[in-house]
């Protein structure tokens, strides 16, 4: 009687033993299936191509152990592939390196289309020994899968070194090849919008371009207040969606004055004050061009307000200290010193020292205080620098 309760108790034992490993077992399966759900998730809402690859890597590596992980973009034009992620020990070396199409494992598994999972890379002639030297890797299991996208390959995946000395299992590489199909969407959206954007930057570099292109004695101006303005946003550490914006904001500021007269622009003599007036309506002209077009919408802050003086007493609208949109606070520094060290018909321009007295002078006045002192910093790491070159 006793033996039968006791086998009882050592049966009841094992079924929860497998009853909790099968739980277990589903919970990993589950939260496999959480993580390539999470990808979807990113791939709809990011377009931004490294940050994103860089979180697939990241769980990629995570899923399967790897101790470093990596994605190889097809060059189709040059028939190389390069590094778009490289994450691990020796990650920003692995950027430097291109290889070949059919050149080294990744090269082979973009060529030829197909999965290598190898146990030891070191004793398959596939192998491209030079990149382990380079970096200073022992390379040894390795994970190399095709990303394709209409039945060609645009990319390659690959996982190196399981932990503990393992080799990567079956399992390995089914949850990647869940991942392939959705980093293949992933490339083909951010190329996508990588070349809408450049469409969109050339359209307005050209519109730029046509309004530099009505006075002959600024020509460049757009550009040149474009780099000191991005000078002065990376130096107070602004955040790339807006140093973006800054830029289109940069490029246009002066769009309005298409809707100058060329007899005004072209004046080989100061402005009396009724030119002046017309003149200034130049920001109120610019941000009714951009208000008929709703993607250039987010550029007219900068456009309409970059000639508000911080005390005031600018226009159009008379703002005053922080109610100027911060861009345009930026531009109207960058446009003044541009306007002050460039040759007009009637003036020569005046050198980088004095324009930057004028611009310190009236700090406080014309110009932010904060905006004269990053400006201030930029222009001096410019200086030095051009000095060391």
């Amino acid at each position: 009687m006793e033996v039968s309760i006791y086998i009882f108790a050592l049966a009841i034992i094992i079924l929860f033993c497998i009853f909790g490993y099968l739980l277990y077992i589903k919970e990993a399966q589950l939260n496999k299936y959480k993580n390539l759900f999470e990808i979807g998730r990113k791939i709809t809402s990011n377009i931004k191509l490294n940050k994103l690859m860089e979180e697939i890597i990241t769980i990629a590596k995570n899923e399967t152990q790897a101790e470093a992980g990596s994605l190889y973009i097809v060059d189709e034009e040059k028939q190389e592939l390069w590094f778009q992620v490289a994450l691990g020990e020796k990650g920003d070396l692995l950027k430097e390196i291109r290889l070949k199409m059919g050149e080294g494992v990744a090269g082979w598994v973009a060529k030829e289309g197909v999965t290598l999972n190898i146990r030891d890379v070191n004793k398959d002639s596939r192998l491209k020994k030079e990149i382990g030297k380079k970096i200073n890797f022992n390379q040894k299991a390795m994970l190399t899968l095709p990303i394709k996208y209409k039945d060609k390959t645009i990319a390659v995946i690959q996982l190196i070194n399981k932990k503990g000395g393992e080799v990567f299992t079956e399992k390995d590489e089914k949850f990647i090849e869940g991942m392939c199909s959705q980093i293949a969407i992933a490339l083909e959206n951010a190329q996508l919008f990588k070349r809408t954007k450049e469409l969109f930057i050339d359209s307005i570099k050209a519109l730029a371009s046509a309004v530099d292109a009505k006075d002959p004695y600024t020509n460049g101006h757009s550009e040149r207040v474009t780099e000191y303005s991005l000078l002065i946003a990376k130096e107070m550490g602004m955040d790339e969606e807006k140093i973006e914006t800054l830029e289109y904001m940069g490029l246009l500021h002066d769009v309005g004055k298409i809707g100058i007269k060329d007899s005004i622009l072209n004046k080989q003599a100061p402005l009396d004050n009724e030119e002046f007036v017309i003149m200034k309506t130049h920001p109120s002209i610019g941000s009714k061009i951009l208000s008929t077009m709703k993607s250039l919408n987010i550029i007219i802050p900068g456009v309409k307000y970059h000639h508000e003086k911080f005390d005031g007493t600018g226009y159009c609208d008379g703002l005053k200290g922080e109610e100027i949109p911060l861009e345009a606070r930026i531009i109207a520094v960058a446009d003044t010193y541009d306007a002050m060290t460039t040759d007009r018909p009637y003036r020569k321009g005046l050198s980088h020292e004095i324009a930057m007295e004028e611009i310190n002078k009236f700090s406080g006045k014309q110009f932010d205080p904060k905006i004269v002192e990053y400006f201030n910093r930029v222009m001096k790491k410019r200086l030095i620098s051009n000095d060391e070159q």
